[in-house]
């Protein structure tokens, strides 16, 4: 399960994932920082999967 945190920013929201380092952005209103935020966890979860499979690629190389 992921989380997801949003908070007010000055004149915009900031959202993140605390499971996920580094994985946070932000919006000028709630839906678009939520928004926003599921676009930066599928591109998150996309590219460590791409690192997995490169590794596990190398370890049997």
């Amino acid at each position: 399960m992921i989380t997801f945190k949003i908070e007010r920013d000055g004149d915009e929201f900031h959202t993140w994932a605390p499971e996920l380092p580094g994985c946070h952005t932000h919006g000028k209103t709630v839906a678009e920082a939520m928004e926003n935020l599921k676009d930066a966890v599928q591109l998150y979860l996309e590219v460590l999967m791409e690192e997995e499979i490169a590794r596990q690629i190398l370890e049997f190389a």
